[in-house]
């Protein structure tokens, strides 16, 4: 009952200001087409930030970032990395201010009304898992956005846990960086799952962004890079380990796949 009340609340004050805040998302595109890249950059991120930061008051979550001095403000090839265990992590990536990027997201967000057409104006990059050809797609589109300059985030577990725990990094993910030797930015989501898969109260809950060490895959050799998905997942572990516990959050035991 208290997760229905959560939501409901969540979902009317939130839906109608997506909806009133839309056409701005076309007005952006516009500015693109036009040529207006810097009003575009300036119109979205005002826009996408004031809807972040609604969404997660009325949804109840306190955003609280560590690892500032690892947050890149200088122009760079950056690939973003992180663990996934919510909806809401996506949302919590476009928390921080000046700090701009876009995704990998699975190609069914093509569907979702609104938050497709943001993901649009984001340039983001679409996989589509049952597809292997598409997804090696996804990850030269995404590589040649980080060569260019625009920053890309990708959750290399896959999809989302749906125990909450940390799972296998696959490796494809990180071709995204390597291939044209970005600069690994390491992020950890710890409590996204409070605000809505394991909303169980009414009470704000925190959430926690944090952002590592950088590694730069700039001549990196082929065992190294073989090594990257166990070395970051294990970076990633044990700074979530470390970040204060969350009441609420549930952990589930993971059931390997068949």
């Amino acid at each position: 009952m208290l997760k229905f009340l959560r939501m409901l609340i969540g979902a009317v004050f939130c839906v109608p200001m997506l909806i009133v805040t839309y056409p701005l998302n076309w007005l952006v595109r516009l500015f693109k087409r036009c040529g207006w890249t810097k009003a575009a950059d300036g119109l979205m991120w005002t826009t996408l930030r004031f809807l972040v930061t609604w969404i997660f008051f009325f949804f109840g979550a306190r955003v609280h970032i560590v690892g500032k001095e690892n947050i890149p403000h200088q122009p760079g090839r950056y690939c973003y990395i992180g663990n996934h265990t919510s909806m809401f992590d996506i949302v919590a990536l476009l928390y921080p201010r000046k700090f701009r990027l876009s995704f990998v997201g699975k190609i069914e967000i093509k569907k979702l009304p609104i938050i497709s057409g943001w993901f649009k104006a984001l340039d983001a990059v679409y996989l589509d898992r049952s597809s292997p050809r598409q997804s090696i797609k996804a990850i030269i589109d995404g590589s040649r956005m980080i060569e260019k300059g625009h920053g890309m985030a990708i959750f290399p577990e896959g999809t989302r846990s749906k125990d909450g725990q940390i799972h296998e990094f696959k490796a494809g993910s990180f071709k995204m960086a390597t291939r044209v030797g970005g600069t690994i930015v390491p992020v950890v989501l710890k409590g996204t799952r409070t605000v809505f898969e394991d909303g169980y109260s009414l009470l704000p809950r925190p959430v926690y962004l944090a952002f590592l060490p950088h590694i730069d895959t700039e001549g990196m050799d082929e065992a190294e890079q073989h090594q990257l998905p166990d070395r970051l997942r294990n970076m990633i572990q044990e700074a979530y380990d470390k970040l204060p516990p969350i009441k609420g959050l549930r952990i589930r035991e993971h059931v390997p796949e068949a």
